[in-house]
């Protein structure tokens, strides 16, 4: 796993590296620009020759565009550097007075091959204006290969919110990624990231980390030959309701192809005839309802927890006060792992999250997506968008749960870490993809996977498995909650081989 820092914790870990370590700041600076001068050689490759211009602000980020703007002059391409702002800091003076090349007065007309954006840094906040909007502007509109200093000037270095930035083909972070980078229009506007590290030292590790397939294969061993169905623990979905009737049928269907060894689904009694032999391979249970959703039947629940090792209820079970009391119960009977998704978190947020902090035997998981999450935390979606690592991280370690926020950027956090998960893809963006999450990190948990491991591994199947199932069906606004649990199989084959 790569480390991801805030903003404030490459900060600290670059005075560290200077203050502490005794790496003089220029010394950084030039290995920065050099690792930058490489990446836009790299897109000039090929060209027989080739022009850079270099757009530089008056902070450090613009000192680096200052060195890689000498340094590719020096290794014999043609450069320019267009510099915007007032007064620089001492670095990026330093690093001016030390190229010899054109220096331009205003954003050229002539068109060059390789753009680097070296205008804003990971501390710029709000919205560019005057010059340093019109550069981005540009830039953008250049037509030339854009490659971006440690983030694409404009974009939030923590939220990956921007109102205007720039649109890079390659985005080189220096030191070590950002959670910018990764979130909000990071996904959108960075292309390709290419990490370089530059000696920076982290004074201590590091809290958030990105996840890739690579992390997860060891979860899919070769099964041994004399296993058998117990081997892979029993999985329960709990949800539907009269008005949501699909997506319990989806988190079963995802669940069977996850790899646990049985599946049980139970939907109100009222949607039991309707689901007889949609999925043959699955137990069904008719649960007791009230007004068409499940009711708090305690001898119910309590046989349930006895026969599960993980259970997902809420997916289309409608919000209402029995589901808040099967959430209770739950957490207060059930040994295995709980995942609380959908109405199961509509019903926490409207009828109280105080059972959150009751005793409980159980390890739980709640799957919100960012309106959920910001129902849970009283915050608005804006403010999710802007803080998600930071509320997610409150609220784990408040109530001891983990949190994975869906977005197209998964965020898991349980009080103690974050991770990332970047395999999203917007073909997702349809109903029933959350109800396929949920299936799946129950299976993967009812194989006795840890809870956090299961989670993360679940965000990245359903990210691959929806990228799977677009190049299916053609195209990515056609993909719908069945084509992706059809590509799981495909994401675990290639997650299992992935080391």
């Amino acid at each position: 796993m790569q480390p991801v820092l805030t903003c404030a914790e490459m900060r600290a870990a670059d005075k560290y590296t200077i203050e502490a370590l005794g790496v003089p700041s220029q010394t950084l600076m030039e290995r920065a620009g050099a690792a930058i001068a490489d990446e836009a050689e790299a897109l000039l490759r090929g060209r027989g020759g080739g022009s850079v211009l270099a757009v530089c602000g008056v902070g450090n980020n613009g000192g680096d565009g200052w060195c890689a703007a000498r340094l590719l002059m020096e290794r014999g391409y043609r450069t320019a550097v267009y510099g915007v702002g007032g007064e620089a800091s001492a670095d990026c003076a330093a690093q001016r007075q030390k190229y010899r090349g054109e220096v331009l007065a205003a954003f050229p007309e002539e068109r060059f091959d390789v753009v680097i954006d070296a205008l804003f840094g990971t501390g710029f906040h709000g919205a560019p204006t005057g010059a340093a909007a019109e550069a981005i502007a540009r830039i953008n509109a250049s037509g030339a290969r854009v490659l971006s200093a440690d983030i694409p000037s404009g974009l939030n270095g923590d939220s990956g919110q921007g109102t205007l930035c720039v649109r890079a083909d390659v985005t080189v972070a220096v030191g070590e990624l950002k959670y910018g980078l990764l979130f909000g229009k990071g996904r959108d506007v960075c292309g390709k990231i290419v990490r370089k590290d530059i000696g920076i030292a982290l004074p201590q590790p590091p809290r958030g980390s990105l996840c890739d397939g690579a992390d997860f294969a060891p979860l899919f061993p070769r099964r041994a030959s004399f296993s058998h169905k117990g081997s892979y623990g029993r999985a329960a979905l709990l949800g539907g309701s009269l008005a949501y009737s699909g997506a319990p049928l989806l988190s079963a269907g995802a669940a069977l192809r996850g790899g646990c060894g049985y599946t049980e689904l139970c939907v109100p009694r009222s949607l039991f005839p309707y689901c007889v032999g949609a999925l043959p391979e699955a137990v069904l249970t008719a649960v007791p309802e009230e007004d068409g959703c499940i009711a708090a039947d305690e001898e119910f629940l309590q046989k349930l927890c006895g026969r599960a090792d993980a259970i997902a209820v809420g997916m289309g079970a409608g919000k209402s006060r029995p589901l808040h009391a099967i959430v209770r119960f739950l957490l207060q009977r059930f040994g295995g792992t709980l995942v609380l998704d959908a109405d199961a978190l509509n019903a926490l947020a409207a009828y109280g999250l105080s059972v959150l902090q009751e005793p409980r035997a159980c390890s739980v998981v709640l799957t919100p997506h960012l309106g959920e999450f910001a129902r849970l935390c009283g915050e608005s979606v804006p403010c999710v968008q802007e803080r998600g690592a930071e509320l997610a991280s409150a609220f784990a370690a408040k109530y001891g749960v983990g949190v994975l926020l869906k977005g197209n950027t998964m965020l898991f956090a349980d009080g103690a870490s974050v991770r990332c998960i970047v395999s999203g893809t917007p073909a997702l963006a349809k109903g029933g993809s959350g109800d396929v999450l949920a299936g799946v990190l129950a299976a993967l948990a009812a194989r006795g996977i840890p809870a956090a491991e299961a989670a993360c591994c679940a965000a990245y199947l359903l990210g691959r498995a929806g990228a799977l199932a677009a190049e299916a069906v053609g195209s990515e606004y056609s993909v719908c909650g069945r084509d992706v649990i059809a590509a799981l199989p495909r994401a675990i084959a290639e997650t299992g081989r992935s080391t």
